[in-house]
């Protein structure tokens, strides 16, 4: 063997005991192990989650009933890769923000050239998003709590049947999931090092916007970090949590402004992420009449307001006029609007668009409050790094229900991404010691 051969097989050699000694100090390192661990765990629960609850569910349950995805989102994005642009029916493509339809359309081209179904890679995607919100779950977790609780709340979140239900046709909501947890990740690293606030604000409105860009329900979340902001960062001076804020918004602004010059040079008027806001409002105005497979129980004076909304549908077209009826209304038959929109905040928690097993979806949901609610006050009472994240979690929960009571259906589905930053919380009921069993817990803190 030469010389050349030689100082090849040397250098070989030296590069595999190279790699070996640092796969020697990750394994020594506990962090790093345990959050290894953890991510394997997490990605191996969620999609074994997933898969079973697929081959589960009863073939006539399996069907797609994603009305947008079938009627706007595939047309569009096929639309994209013809080369058509971004259109809808021959005109630009502004029911819905583009994320999703450009996403779908990377995935359709993916699928033409590895020769492969289109279904199938949009199965694939759905998996994939599943194992990175199980991830984003036990991240988040760990970084709050002990490995076992980050795992009890990858376990929680992978088998809530109802996050499980979405992911059985292509929907937004896990992605949606991820992005957000990410950004509350961001958050949670800032306010233990506010010296980086330019760099994590960039980051969490970078997040934000690609999030909005997916869904329009979260065209108001910066304003909910950037309060945020002024309230879990105490060893923040007053500029930086300025630095932060700004920065979350900068960077929003930044990268929605492409969409929005191009939506309005295609429309002639300033267009909010999208034009279906008039739809989604009258849609909350109407809900359990017009829509859905039978009518629900509301009190009588609440059936006569939605009613009258439903007369005075072609009326109600654009923003403008939706509110001036709803000023209308609140001057005339305040109660009515207050039940209402009541109805709509205890809706929000068990409604469907079918309205179809509402009742079990309601025991069910009720099963996991008391985890909930003892995890959320073991949280409370824990490091002031869990209080923050607890606050943040309530800011974020309570985004997402006004925007499903006040500006949409009355849909479990649009709390799903609010739901998973809470399921964290609940997981932490599984950190009670041994020695203090759930029932003196229970005892002590509820009764």
């Amino acid at each position: 063997m030469n010389g050349r051969a030689l100082e090849q097989v040397s250098d070989s050699t030296i590069g595999r005991i190279e790699a070996s000694i640092w796969w020697i100090r990750i394994a020594k390192d506990p962090v790093v192990r345990r959050r290894i661990i953890l991510m394997l765990f997490a990605a191996l629960v969620g999609l074994f989650a997933h898969i079973a609850f697929l081959v589960l569910l009863p073939a006539k349950w399996r069907i797609n009933q994603s009305t947008d995805y079938v009627g706007y989102y595939a047309p569009v994005a096929e639309n994209i890769i013809s080369n058509k642009g971004l259109v809808f029916a021959s005109k630009p493509a502004l029911q819905y923000p583009p994320g999703l339809p450009f996403l779908y359309a990377v995935t359709f081209s993916i699928s033409d050239v590895a020769t492969i179904d289109r279904a199938v890679g949009l199965r694939i995607l759905q998996a994939l998003f599943v194992i990175s919100t199980s991830v984003m779950i036990g991240m988040v977790s760990l970084r709050l709590f002990s490995l076992r609780v980050a795992m009890a709340a990858v376990v929680m979140w992978s088998t809530y049947p109802f996050q499980l239900w979405l992911t059985k046709q292509p929907d937004a909501s896990s992605v949606l999931t991820t992005l957000l947890l990410s950004a509350v990740l961001l958050f949670m690293l800032w306010s233990n090092q506010p010296a980086g606030s330019v760099y994590y604000g960039l980051a969490v409105g970078g997040v934000l916007a690609i999030a909005a860009l997916l869904k329009p329900i979260c065209i108001a979340l910066p304003i909910v970090f950037v309060c945020l902001a002024s309230l879990c960062s105490e060893d923040a001076q007053l500029r930086r949590r300025w630095l932060f804020s700004l920065s979350v918004v900068v960077a929003y602004v930044s990268l929605l402004l492409p969409w929005e010059v191009w939506a309005w040079r295609a429309s002639g008027h300033v267009v909010p992420l999208c034009i279906n806001g008039p739809n989604a409002l009258i849609d909350g105005l109407t809900f359990g009449t017009v829509r859905g497979l039978r009518p629900i129980s509301m009190p009588a004076p609440v059936h006569v307001l939605v009613q009258d909304a439903v007369t005075h549908y072609q009326n109600l077209k654009t923003t403008s006029n939706i509110v001036h009826f709803i000023i209308t209304q609140v001057q005339e038959r305040p109660i009515s609007v207050i039940e209402l929109f009541l109805l709509k905040a205890v809706r929000s928690w068990y409604g469907s668009e079918s309205h179809s097993f509402e009742k079990a979806v309601a025991i069910i949901q009720l099963c996991y409050l008391p985890l909930v609610v003892l995890g959320v006050r073991r949280t409370w009472g824990g490091s002031r790094e869990q209080r923050v994240f607890l606050v943040v979690t309530m800011g974020i929960v309570m985004y997402f229900w006004a925007m499903t009571v006040f500006t949409a259906m009355a849909l479990l589905r649009y709390m799903i991404p609010g739901i998973s930053v809470l399921s964290v919380c609940a997981a932490n009921v599984i950190g009670i010691s041994k020695r203090r069993r759930l029932t003196a817990f229970l005892v002590k803190h509820v009764t």
